[in-house]
C-alpha cells in the first residue's frame, strides 16, 4: 500500500495518463505510439515502468489486442477523469485570463438537435462572437453519464428519464404534444378526420419501448382494439424516422414541433388523429447541481430557455 501511495504521489504523470488512455483506446502499443507521435520502444518502456511501480500488469493480451486488467481499467478510468478536469480548467482559465473566448458543451436529443439547437446557435451568434459551442447528440442513456463525468456542461433532454437523480437540477423548457405524422400526399390525408381503427394495416414508427410516450401510445391503440404487434419500427433516430415516413406509407408519432419543422419543408404533415393533450414529451435542461457554472454556461441556459419559448409560441400559432 505504501509503495502505491508513493508511486501515485511521486511518479505518475499526466504523460503517463495520456499514454494509458491511448493504449486502451487503440488496443496496441504500436498504434498508441503512432497516435502520440512517440516511438514504440518509448511507449513500451513507459508502460513497463508503470507496471513495475505498481507491481502488477495493467494490460493483458487478447484476440482483440491489449485489454486493460482490473487494475489497469481502474487507473485508466480515473486518468480520463483527471485529464477531463484539466481540460475544463484550461477552458475556464482561457475565459478568465484573456484569451477572449468562452466555451460551453451541450448534449442534446436527436429531435431537439433538429428544432431547438439551430435556433439557439443563431441566437448565440447574434449576442456574442466569443463563445464556442460543442454539441453531442444522444439519448438520455448516453447524455446523463456524459454530464456526470463532465464531458458535457448541460443536457437538453427528456425530464421524465428515470436516470435523473438527486445530483442534478432541471428546468422545463418545452412541453411538446405528440402528434401523428405522415408524408405529404399520404392516402389517409384524403379521408378527413381519422379514427384509430383506420391505422390498422399501416406500418408504424414509434418511440422506443419502455418510454412514457410509447406507453401512452400503446394504451391508445389497445383502447381502440388496434393491434400493433407487427409491422413497426422502434426508433429514437430523428432522421431515420423522418426518412422512413417520407418514403413509405408509415404513420409516425413525433413531437409537434418536430413535425411542424418538416411540414415547413414540405416533407411531413400532421394526420388528423385525436390524441389526448396529456400525451406529451417534457423537454428541458439538466445540469449538475454542485458544479460551478461559468458565464458561458449561464448565457447558454438563458438563450436555450428563450429559444424554447419562441419555438413553443410559433408551434402554437400554427395550430390555431
Amino acid at each position: 500500500m505504501a509503495s502505491i501511495n508513493l508511486f501515485m504521489k511521486n511518479s505518475l504523470t499526466i504523460r503517463h495518463m495520456r499514454l494509458l488512455i491511448a493504449i486502451d483506446d487503440h488496443h496496441s502499443v504500436i498504434r498508441a505510439a503512432t497516435y502520440l507521435n512517440l516511438t514504440q520502444p518509448a511507449v513500451s518502456k513507459a508502460l513497463s515502468g508503470l507496471e513495475a511501480g505498481l507491481g502488477t500488469p495493467l494490460f493483458r493480451r487478447s484476440k482483440n489486442g491489449l485489454v486493460a486488467t482490473q487494475v489497469g481499467a481502474c487507473l485508466i478510468r480515473h486518468a480520463r477523469r483527471v485529464l477531463l478536469r484539466i481540460e475544463l480548467a484550461e477552458r475556464e482559465l482561457n475565459e478568465l485570463i484573456g484569451a477572449g473566448y468562452s466555451h460551453v458543451s451541450i448534449g442534446t436529443l436527436p429531435a431537439t438537435a433538429v428544432t431547438l439547437i439551430p435556433r439557439f446557435i443563431a441566437r448565440l451568434e447574434s449576442e456574442t462572437e466569443n463563445t464556442t459551442v460543442s454539441l453531442r447528440e444522444g439519448t438520455m442513456d448516453n447524455l446523463l453519464p456524459a454530464l456526470r463525468t463532465g464531458q458535457i456542461d448541460i443536457a437538453l433532454g427528456l425530464l421524465t428519464s428515470p436516470q435523473l437523480g438527486s445530483d442534478v437540477s432541471t428546468e422545463i423548457l418545452l412541453v411538446d404534444p405528440v402528434v401523428a405524422a405522415v408524408r405529404k400526399d399520404h392516402p389517409l390525408l384524403a379521408q378527413g378526420e381519422i379514427s384509430w381503427s383506420q391505422l390498422e394495416g399501416f406500418p408504424l414508427v414509434l418511440p422506443p419501448p419502455h418510454t412514457l410516450a410509447r406507453g401512452a401510445i400503446e394504451s391508445l391503440f389497445h383502447s381502440h382494439m388496434v393491434d400493433i404487434a407487427n409491422h413497426r419500427i422502434d426508433s429514437v433516430s430523428t432522421m431515420a424516422n423522418v426518412g422512413t415516413l417520407q418514403l413509405t406509407d408509415s404513420v409516425g408519432f413525433l413531437s409537434r414541433s418536430l413535425v411542424a419543422h418538416f411540414a415547413d419543408l414540405g416533407i411531413l404533415d400532421v394526420l388528423p388523429l385525436a390524441i389526448p393533450q396529456e400525451v406529451t414529451l417534457e423537454m428541458g435542461l439538466v445540469w449538475i447541481t454542485d458544479r460551478d457554472r461559468t458565464d458561458a454556461h449561464l448565457l447558454a441556459h438563458r438563450l436555450l430557455r428563450e429559444t424554447a419559448q419562441g419555438l413553443a409560441e410559433g408551434v402554437q400559432q400554427r395550430g390555431k
